[in-house]
């Protein structure tokens, strides 16, 4: 990885962490409707903004994002009253759509798409992937897809019964940590599934997406 390459990774984590801090301190702290609020609407804002931006109709994208943009800073106040339900479907929507770019590979004709890292990290075609390794990449897949459904539901579980700054706890601070000790276990697991291949993580598959993407551009 590049300086700059490594530069970015470290400001993307930092932007995280800085997000799950401030959106765990609005549901702790009494009468922060304004900071949840904005901690709710800035993802997707931003990600409406930045889809907006790159779309071929850009005018007619951008004029809706700030008739958008306008009718949540009317609807602010009632809006900032229940800001804890947008950070719930932020979390819940992250996870399930996480689920849904595994688990649609997993249909039939489709490649599961831990199989298609592991292709690409041996420069070979997903056919061309030995059975064991196959079979292994397609059983990860469908970890990592209930893995991901798993955390939604424990989500929804906590939003409806547990306390909110119980849930957020859950939501901010041990859902990554979780996802870290799924790559950890994962590693470990293929040691034992797959002797004698080659290890590699996920900044191999990362490599060869950028390689293969460049590639064919």
């Amino acid at each position: 990885m590049t300086f700059s390459g490594f530069l970015r990774a470290l400001l993307a984590v930092a932007a995280v962490a800085a997000y799950q801090v401030l959106a765990h301190h609005a549901v702790a702290t009494p009468d922060s409707h304004g900071l949840g609020l904005a901690m709710a609407l800035l993802p997707p804002v931003l990600l409406a903004l930045g889809a907006a931006a790159r779309s071929p109709r850009r005018a007619v994208w951008l004029t809706l994002w700030i008739a958008g943009a306008g009718a949540l800073w009317g609807a602010r106040t009632p809006l900032a009253q229940h800001f804890e339900w947008g950070l719930y479907l932020e979390h819940v929507s992250f996870n399930l759509g996480m689920a849904l770019v595994f688990g649609r590979t997993l249909a039939a004709g489709q490649t599961p798409l831990v199989s298609h890292f592991a292709a690409m990290i041996r420069g070979v075609a997903p056919a061309a992937l030995k059975p064991a390794i196959a079979r292994y990449t397609r059983r990860v897949t469908l970890a990592w897809t209930v893995f991901f459904v798993a955390i939604a539901a424990v989500s929804t579980l906590m939003f409806a019964f547990a306390s909110i700054v119980d849930w957020s706890t859950f939501a901010n601070y041990l859902a990554l940590p979780l996802v870290a000790a799924m790559f950890v276990a994962e590693h470990a697991v293929r040691r034992f599934a797959v002797p004698g291949e080659k290890q590699s993580g996920m900044m191999d598959a990362i490599r060869a997406y950028r390689a293969t993407s460049q590639a064919s551009s």
